[in-house]
C-alpha cells in the first residue's frame, strides 16, 4: 500500500468566558482639562480619579480678584492659568511678556482659556474688563490673546496680545463645544442692549465675526445701574444658557443651539428673592444633568447676606432656597467639577462649599459648607472659568461593552447613597443589580435601557440610561471545518478583515499567516470597538493510500481498487487505469469512486495494471501546480 503524507487543517472553536476586562483603549476617559483649580486668595483643589484635594499654590501670584482660568492637558497636568490680566504656565512663571490683557481683576468672568483645535500647544485667552465711571476712563471691552506654549524654551508666551472684539461687553463669559465635538463657542453678552455674541474658535483660529443673538433682557452700560454685573453658563450638555444681571436683579434661561451657537430668543425669566439692600443674583451654575440650575444672591456690601437657591427648570423653575440657617449667608461663586459635584466659594472663609448632589432636588441636593477646608488659605468671590463641556461627565460609566462580557458599572457621584438598586432591562438576563459598582452578562448585542434607583433619607432618585453593547468580530475561519496541505506548499490563514489588532501564537501581529507545517495556530483579533475574538486551527499529517493489490471476486474484501483517504478539500480529482499497451481501461473524476477490475463491463484477467492519480488541495499555493502521483496495481483472481 502507498503512503502519501498531506497535512490537515482542523478548526477548534473557542469560547468567550464572562469575565470583566480591564479598562482599555475603548474605556471611558472622563476630560481632564479642568483639573486644576487655582483661585483667589492663592488657593487651588487638583481633582483626580481618587478624587479632590487641596492644591495651594506656593506662590503669591492671585493675592486678591474674582474671577480666573486654568487649563490643563487631557491628563490632567496643569499647563497654564491667569487671573485675565497676567499669565503663568505650570512653573508659575509668568508668560506675558509685553502688556497685560485687557481683563480686570474686579471682572466677574474675566477670562476663559480655550484651547486651539488640533494644535495642543496653543491657546486663547477670552477676556472681559470691567465698566468704569466716567471720570475713570473707558473699558477695554471683550478682546482675546492668543498663548504658544511650544516658544519661549517650550515655557510659552503670549505671541498677540488683547485683540479686540467687542468695544464694550458685560462681566459675562462662559463657553462649549461646538456640537461637532471638536470646536468651541465663546459666548458672551453685549451692552445697551439684549445681544449675544457667540465666537467660534476653530483649527485655524478664531473667527472674528459673531454668531449674534437677541432675547432676554436689555443689559444697560450705565456704571451705575450695575447691569454689566453676575455670571453666566452654559450647561454642560450645551443646550441651555443662563446668566444673572446684579442691577437688572433677574435670573434668565434660554435654549442655547450648539451647532449654529444661536440662542433662543425666549427666555424664562425667574427673579430671584432679594432680602436686603444692594442685593442681586450673581452666580449661576447648572447641574450635570442640566435640569437644575443654581444662582447666588449677593450683598455686596458685607458678603454676609448671601444666599443659594435651586431651580427646578424640568418642571417649570420651582426654587428652594439651600443654605438655610444655621448655614452661614457667605455663599459666592458656583463652579460644576468634574466629579459631578458643584463647588461654592465662601467669600473670605477658608472653607469650600460643596452640592454634593446637584441632579437632586430641593435640600436633598445635599449643601455642605464645610466641604473642602483650604487652610491657610481663604477664597474671595470667584472661582476658575473652564469651557462647560469638561463637566459633560456621564452620570455612570460602563465599561467592557461586547457580548459575553461581564459590564462593568461606576456610579460617578457616590456621595450620599445608602443602597443602590439596578434594572438592566434586558429581558434575556432578569438577574437585577445591587451595589455601587454591579456587573451584569447582557443576554445579547443590543441596546438596554438601564435603571439606577439611588436611595438616601427615605427618597429614591431615579437615573436612566442607554448601554449599548457590541458583537464580536466574527470567527476568522469560515468552513469547511477541514483543510488539508500537501507537503512543500502552504496556506495563507486570513484572519480577517478591518480589526484594530491581530496577535498570533508567534507572536506576529499581520492579518495573514503562512503555514507549512504542522502544529496548533492560534490567532487573538481585536475590532475598532475593542471586542476580542480568537480561532485556532490544528495542522496534523494525514495519508492517502492506494493498495498494491486487490481481489475482485465478489466476497466484498478488497473488490475495489480506490484511494484512501479524506476527501475534503481535494479538487480536480483524476485516476485512471491503463493496461500494459497504455489502452486506458478506466477513469474516475471522484475521490469516491473505485476500479471493480472490468472493462466495458466484463472481467480483465489477473495482472498487472498502470494508475495514474492527479488532484489538487483547496487553498494550498504549490510551486508544482497540479499533483500528480502514478503506480501499478496487481488483479488477482
Amino acid at each position: 500500500m502507498k503512503n502519501f503524507p498531506v497535512l490537515a487543517l482542523l478548526f477548534l472553536l473557542t469560547v468567550s468566558s464572562a469575565i470583566a476586562q480591564a479598562p482599555n483603549r475603548c474605556s471611558y476617559i472622563p476630560p481632564r482639562q479642568a483639573d486644576n483649580w487655582l483661585f483667589f486668595q492663592n488657593a487651588g483643589i487638583r481633582f483626580s480619579d481618587a478624587g479632590v484635594s487641596v492644591n495651594n499654590p506656593a506662590v503669591n501670584n492671585m493675592p486678591a480678584g474674582k474671577g480666573s482660568a486654568t487649563i490643563s492637558d487631557a491628563d490632567g497636568n496643569l499647563i497654564l492659568y491667569t487671573d485675565g490680566m497676567r499669565v503663568w504656565n505650570s512653573s508659575n512663571n509668568l508668560i506675558n511678556f509685553g502688556p497685560n490683557l485687557s481683563g480686570d481683576l474686579g471682572s466677574t468672568q474675566s477670562s476663559l482659556i480655550v484651547p486651539r483645535p488640533g494644535t495642543p500647544q496653543m491657546f486663547y485667552i477670552f477676556t472681559t474688563d470691567i465698566i468704569y465711571p466716567a471720570s475713570f476712563g473707558q473699558t477695554k471691552g471683550f478682546n482675546y490673546s492668543r498663548v504658544d506654549m511650544s516658544i519661549n524654551n517650550n515655557y510659552g508666551a503670549v505671541a498677540d496680545h488683547n485683540v479686540n472684539l467687542l468695544a464694550e461687553s458685560s462681566e459675562m463669559l462662559t463657553g462649549v463645544k461646538h456640537g461637532n465635538g471638536n470646536d468651541f463657542w465663546v459666548l458672551t453678552h453685549g451692552l445697551g442692549s439684549n445681544t449675544f455674541y457667540a465666537y467660534l474658535v476653530i483649527s485655524t483660529g478664531v473667527e472674528e465675526t459673531a454668531v449674534q443673538s437677541s432675547g432676554g433682557s436689555v443689559l444697560s452700560n450705565d456704571y451705575n445701574l450695575r447691569e454689566n454685573l453676575g455670571a453666566m453658563k452654559i450647561s454642560p450638555k450645551g443646550d441651555k444658557v443662563a446668566f444673572a444681571s446684579f442691577g437688572k436683579g433677574t435670573l434668565e434661561l434660554f435654549t442655547f443651539d450648539n451647532q449654529s451657537g444661536r440662542v433662543g430668543s425666549s427666555p424664562l425669566i425667574l427673579n430671584p428673592p432679594l432680602t436686603g439692600a444692594n442685593q442681586g443674583p450673581y452666580y449661576v451654575e447648572f447641574s450635570p444633568d442640566g435640569t437644575k440650575l443654581y444662582v447666588t444672591v449677593a450683598n455686596l456690601s458685607t458678603g454676609r447676606d448671601n444666599h443659594l437657591y435651586q431651580y427646578d427648570i424640568a418642571v417649570g423653575g420651582n426654587f428652594v432656597e439651600i443654605n438655610l440657617a444655621p448655614d452661614e449667608a457667605d455663599v459666592s461663586a458656583l463652579q460644576l467639577g468634574r466629579d459631578g459635584k458643584i463647588y461654592v466659594s465662601r467669600y473670605q472663609r477658608s472653607m469650600l462649599g460643596v452640592i454634593e448632589n446637584p441632579n437632586r432636588p430641593g435640600t436633598a441636593c445635599n449643601y455642605n459648607q464645610d466641604g473642602i477646608d483650604l487652610t491657610p488659605k481663604k477664597v474671595l468671590n470667584g472661582l476658575p472659568n473652564f469651557i462647560q463641556s469638561f463637566f459633560d461627565i456621564p452620570p455612570v460609566d460602563y465599561d467592557t461593552k461586547c457580548e459575553g462580557d461581564a459590564t462593568a458599572f461606576d456610579i460617578l457621584n457616590e456621595s450620599n447613597i445608602y443602597q443602590v438598586s439596578w434594572n438592566f432591562g434586558d429581558d434575556g438576563n432578569q438577574t437585577p443589580g445591587t451595589g455601587l459598582n454591579p456587573t451584569h452578562v447582557f443576554s445579547r448585542p443590543d441596546d438596554f435601557t438601564v435603571t439606577m434607583t439611588e436611595t438616601f433619607n427615605g427618597q429614591d432618585f431615579i437615573t436612566t440610561f442607554i448601554v449599548h453593547i457590541d458583537s464580536l468580530p466574527p470567527k476568522s475561519f469560515l468552513p469547511p471545518d477541514y483543510r488539508y496541505i500537501f507537503p512543500g506548499s502552504t496556506i495563507p490563514l486570513d484572519a480577517g478583515a478591518d480589526m484594530f489588532s491581530y496577535l498570533w501564537q508567534d507572536g506576529s501581529n499581520n492579518r495573514y499567516f503562512d503555514v507549512s507545517q504542522e502544529g496548533l495556530f492560534t490567532v487573538e483579533y481585536e475590532d475598532i470597538r475593542c471586542c476580542k475574538n480568537s480561532d485556532s486551527l490544528q495542522i496534523i499529517a494525514l495519508d492517502i493510500q492506494l493498495p498494491n493489490a486487490f481481489t475482485p471476486n465478489g466476497d466484498n474484501l478488497n473488490d475495489i481498487f480506490k484511494a484512501i483517504g479524506p476527501t475534503e478539500g481535494i479538487e480536480d480529482y483524476t485516476l485512471t487505469i491503463q493496461n500494459r499497451w497504455g489502452q486506458m481501461l478506466w477513469e474516475a473524476a471522484n475521490f469516491e469512486d473505485g476500479w471493480d477490475g472490468k472493462f466495458n463491463g466484463s472481467p480483465l484477467p489477473s495482472g498487472s495494471y498502470a494508475w495514474n492519480m492527479s488532484f489538487n488541495v483547496k487553498g494550498n499555493i504549490t510551486d508544482i501546480g497540479k499533483i500528480k502521483y502514478r503506480g501499478s496495481v496487481i488483479l488477482l483472481r
